[in-house]
């Protein structure tokens, strides 16, 4: 390319200080739909701006729920949103679709409200002894495996049999929604939903009931306590769709008709494998977000969901996600081997003289240096780490550990540059 092009990326100063956190001010991704990592989306979009110019591609090739690439789109550029995990994707493709007909997203949560609230309404009436009695007419997902360490055998036992009567009788009828869209978004909903309806929901002590949260986000498996709390599954459904009108309204005026087949592409595969999707030096920024360590096993705490989306994860997935830990028991070399893998494949689909940003927080340090050489050696120029707070709200496991986790994220910026040689 002439130099002339690349004036732009040759004079880019990065981001060296932190950016405070927004994120409850912007409803596509705040309330939308829980996910185990979310980044700040305006502090992506600072990033975005300052590495790339309208037009550009943005990949994320660890896109988790979407927030890189919504915010490409938002900000005019060309995304490219890469995840092994199904329940990612569809999170994705769901949150940066636009426009959207708000009319007939009401009506379709109408039809579904005059099929089948309530009878979902009648269960809450009912004696334990009534519901056990009680047929479930439809489908609901059953014999599939939870993670070794789960509480429970299988998805099914996550539930209590009014919740499965409840859900099964709301999935059937959002299947029964004609147009595609539409029933995306509110299989959208019901996923969301999901989230606060089955027995891993434990409430907060002394708020209100509805105020707590599932462990599946807070220790990261699949615990079920003694006293699980059994919210009305149809109120919550409600209580989302009325968070998904409030994102769809701004996606339509954030994004609008931009979102599209042309501007973006949402793929199921590995970081590992971008050669198999893209063409060589065809990105022109890459901000990321990569899975830390043994923290989280993204695609076996998705597992409830993804029975109930019917999504299926094949163990040559689980063997190529980059984790550490897991039901394949990774061991820590495993995972920095994938994530070196991941980040060569960025140097070969990322232009020269164009930069990647690579998030990063982890509890030792060491893991920072082994990514800093793994990424020198693919050929990366590392030009700074920038200190990012990732707000106010601590995990569990941060205020359990709180002088060993680190309260902060770091965001490595590198450059592929001509002069940049490759290691040895």
């Amino acid at each position: 390319m002439p130099l002339r092009a690349d004036n732009f990326y040759l004079s880019v100063q990065p981001i060296s200080g932190p950016i405070a956190p927004m994120k409850q001010a912007a409803r596509r991704h705040y309330g939308s739909h829980p996910y185990f990592t979310k980044r700040a989306w305006n502090v992506v979009q600072e990033y975005i701006k300052t590495f790339s110019q309208a037009g550009d591609v943005v990949l994320d090739p660890f896109g988790g729920s979407g927030v890189t690439a919504v915010e490409a789109l938002v900000l005019r550029r060309r995304a490219i949103h890469v995840d092994i995990s199904p329940l990612a994707n569809f999170l994705c493709r769901e949150i940066a679709v636009a426009p959207v007909d708000l009319n007939a997203l009401a009506e379709g949560f109408e039809q579904v409200e005059q099929a089948c609230k309530e009878e979902i309404q009648s269960l809450y009436k009912l004696m334990p002894r009534q519901l056990a009695r009680k047929k479930i007419k439809y489908w609901y997902p059953q014999g599939v495996q939870l993670p070794q360490n789960a509480d429970v055998e299988t998805v099914e036992e996550l539930f209590t049999r009014r919740q499965l009567l409840a859900l099964s009788t709301l999935w059937h009828a959002i299947g029964e929604i004609k147009a595609p869209i539409i029933r995306g978004l509110l299989q959208f909903c019901f996923s969301g939903t999901l989230a606060k309806i089955n027995r891993t929901f434990l409430s907060a002590a002394g708020r209100a009931e509805s105020r707590g949260g599932s462990s599946i986000f807070s220790v990261y498996r699949y615990n079920v306590p003694q006293s699980p709390v059994e919210l009305n599954a149809w109120d919550q459904f409600a209580m989302r769709f009325k968070r998904l009108l409030c994102a769809k309204k701004e996606t339509n005026d954030e994004i609008g008709a931009f979102c599209s087949a042309a501007n973006l592409a949402v793929i199921r595969g590995s970081a590992t494998e971008l050669d198999r999707y893209m063409e060589p030096e065809s990105v022109d920024y890459i901000y990321t977000d990569p899975p830390y360590g043994g923290n989280i096993a993204y695609l076996d705490l998705s597992t409830m969901w993804n029975a109930w989306l019917g999504f299926k994860v094949t163990q040559r997935d689980k063997q190529l996600e980059a984790i550490e830990g897991g039901d394949l028991g990774k061991t820590q070399q495993q995972y920095v081997d994938l994530l070196g893998e991941s980040i060569r494949q960025m140097y070969r689909v990322l232009k020269f003289n164009r930069w990647m940003s690579l998030v990063f927080m982890h509890r030792d340090p060491a893991y920072e240096d082994a990514i800093v050489q793994v990424a020198q050696r693919a050929g990366f120029e590392h030009v700074n780490t920038a200190m990012q707070p990732v707000g106010i709200v601590w995990s569990m496991h941060k205020k359990k550990n709180p002088l060993t986790v680190l309260s902060g994220e770091r965001v490595m910026n590198f450059r592929k540059a001509h002069t940049t040689l490759r290691y040895a």
